[in-house]
């Protein structure tokens, strides 16, 4: 059977439909050609088969962070289109590809090009015993520069099938620009393949003609291991001689330089160093910005807390993979001031909420205190939340206490009004010890975990009415 047959089939077009719609099954336009799905996808099968397949025009936004970009999007057609022309040719073309090439692929990613570089750090430095030089280099406008006549003929090498051929170039034919045969737009699934098959010519000349054995890459990104500073030069112009001669694309000539190990490497978004990584300034800035919108948007009742808890989760997984230890929970502390738990708060998407509980782990700095309160509110009790956290009481204790100092939860609500009072009165200073006030107390019933949760509350109010003289 012809591999244009298998694209255009309606089981492959069923099964493109069905990636197309992942994370927007609510648009809109999803529910439209859902409505009459056979239909349309029965269109398409013969549009393609009778090559009366036209596509719409792209619609064009522009994305400021961290830098301007044009990104190009396709409408829902023509993407159940692309996906239904990658399930067919993209095992046939993957199976050339060097196993560093990290982008745009099932079971690699940037956290799997990361940890190969620590790994690559390691063997040329020899654990740190001896220098490490590394070439980090970028392609100069990369998808804009790609030619459209030297892609067909890398694909048509794996591929002799006219039809399929055919369908890639009305694909790369649908451009907002007027130049001619060269670019690809910017958040088609096309381009970023055929991103990879264009580079992929690059990875075989670093592999087998330079022999470059540490050698990563990350769509038009990429960094060379080696020890001796002056190989990596040689290897940086054959390189540029390489891209201009056969690719008609060049390096960046600011972005590409062979640079010590020691003082940092900027590459994924990281700046990475021997022993640690850090993240680049321009991301924390970039995120800082975010968080002061939210918080607009937040005290506006655009946002609610739902949504918002969601994003800092996955800001905060990204930066896990650097040493932030210390920004995280500094992070944390700012998302319980500007972002309080409202009485009247009510979670539209349990399954969702749900589901981002779990992947917390209670290991890392998540959000162990906040899956507390969500759990108090849900009317748990002590008990049976340190069950279902798989915690000890006295730790669901310090949650409370951190809640309640933070303004999250009120005393009132987790302890007796008779203690409370009671414990209030013998709280003579803001530093009074815990074992102080239980000697004054005077009474078993009352533990530290109580007195510690009104001493939290104390020190929220931040006044001297508070606290008695010493007598």
């Amino acid at each position: 059977m012809k591999l244009y047959s298998l694209v255009c089939s309606y089981d492959n077009l069923f099964l493109s439909f069905n990636k197309a719609k992942k994370g927007k099954t609510k648009r809109r336009y999803v529910k439209r050609f859902k409505k009459n799905l056979e239909e349309n996808l029965l269109n398409i099968s013969e549009e393609l088969l009778n090559k009366t397949y036209l596509q719409y025009k792209l619609r064009i936004f522009i994305l400021r962070d961290p830098k301007t970009r044009k990104i190009s999007k396709s409408a829902f057609k023509d993407r159940v289109v692309h996906h239904a022309l990658c399930n067919i040719i993209s095992p046939i073309l993957e199976k050339s590809f060097i196993y560093d090439s990290h982008a745009n692929q099932i079971g690699k990613g940037a956290l799997k090009a990361l940890e190969r570089f620590d790994i690559f750090k390691r063997k040329v430095s020899r654990n740190g015993t001896r220098p490490c030089f590394i070439l980090k280099a970028d392609i100069k406008h990369y998808f804009e520069e790609i030619n459209h006549e030297t892609l067909i003929k890398i694909i048509q090498k794996k591929i002799d099938d006219e039809d399929v051929i055919w369908l890639i170039k009305t694909i790369l034919s649908n451009q907002s620009k007027e130049t001619v045969n060269k670019g690809m737009p910017l958040g088609n699934l096309t381009s970023q393949f055929f991103a990879n098959v264009y580079l992929n010519e690059l990875d075989q000349f670093v592999k087998h003609k330079l022999k470059a054995k540490y050698y990563i890459r990350y769509v038009d990104d990429f960094v060379i291991f080696h020890e001796k500073k002056e190989q990596l030069e040689i290897w940086k112009e054959n390189i540029n001689l390489f891209l201009k001669d056969v690719l008609d694309i060049q390096l960046h000539p600011s972005k590409s330089h062979v640079l010590l190990l020691n003082k940092g490497i900027n590459f994924l978004g990281f700046r990475i160093f021997y022993n640690f990584r850090l993240l680049r300034k321009s991301n924390l800035k970039s995120f800082e910005r975010k968080l002061n919108h939210l918080k607009i948007l937040y005290n506006e009742g655009v946002l609610d807390r739902e949504k918002i808890v969601e994003i800092l989760e996955g800001w905060l997984n990204y930066a896990s993979h650097a040493n932030t230890y210390k920004y995280r929970r500094y992070i944390v502390k700012e998302f319980n001031k500007f972002f309080p738990f409202k009485n009247d708060y009510f979670i539209k998407n349990k399954k969702k909420h749900w589901n981002f509980i779990k992947k917390l782990k209670e290991s890392e700095l998540k959000f162990t205190v906040q899956k507390t309160l969500f759990l108090y509110n849900k009317g748990l009790t002590i008990k049976e939340i340190a069950f279902q956290q798989k915690i000890k009481e006295s730790t669901v204790w310090s949650h409370f206490s951190n809640l309640i100092e933070h303004k999250q939860i009120s005393v009132w609500k987790i302890i007796k009004k008779e203690k409370v009072l009671n414990i209030l009165n013998k709280i003579y200073s803001r530093k009074d010890r815990l074992k102080d006030i239980k000697k004054r107390l005077k009474d078993d019933t009352i533990t530290y975990d109580e007195i510690d949760c009104v001493m939290a509350s104390v020190k929220s109010k931040k006044r001297k009415s508070y606290f008695k003289k010493m007598s």
